[in-house]
């Protein structure tokens, strides 16, 4: 997702604010001048609270695609819950995240501003398969079980034959 923000540019306008488009957040933010294309780390520029995120939601009927404005700093992890006011049924709806978009990669987690698109699930729509037997390595059968001990029976009683 692309911010852009008014601040002044060292090249083209030291006196005054034009467009940026924010490329990178954090403590030192990297901007990209719109005006003269000057690509520098700018200083002291306040990150909005709140970050617009497009969300795609992946409905078995009838996918769409809504906008989201999430706390800026927000963690979010894939296989996590999140709760949308979807204008489509005009209800809070759970969701599960079951990717995240960070430019054009797919990333397992990642901060709100870092994010381009979210893709959720309604939770009722998920469906958890059925667990997978596990085959053994070494299947029990008659031919690979030996006894330990082969013991014999004898009018006198019982009396070991041979020990493995």
């Amino acid at each position: 997702m692309t911010q852009h923000i008014n601040i002044e540019c060292p090249s083209c306008s030291p006196g005054e604010e034009v467009s940026h488009e924010l490329v990178k957040f954090g403590k030192s933010p990297i901007v990209h001048c719109l005006e003269c294309g000057l690509v520098y780390v700018a200083s002291g520029i306040k990150i909005p609270n709140k970050i617009s995120v497009r969300v795609f939601v992946n409905r078995i009927e009838h996918p769409f695609t809504q906008w989201v404005k999430l706390d800026a700093g927000e963690l979010l992890y894939e296989d996590e819950e999140i709760v949308l006011d979807t204008l489509k049924t005009s209800e809070e709806n759970p969701f599960i995240i079951t990717s995240l978009q960070a430019g054009v990669r797919r990333v397992p987690s990642a901060f709100a501003e870092e994010l381009d698109t979210i893709w959720v699930r309604p939770l009722e729509e998920i469906t958890f398969g059925k667990k997978r037997k596990m085959r053994q390595k070494h299947p029990v059968s008659p031919e690979n079980m030996k006894p330990a001990i082969e013991v014999s029976a004898s009018s006198k009683g019982f009396k070991i034959v041979q020990e493995t």
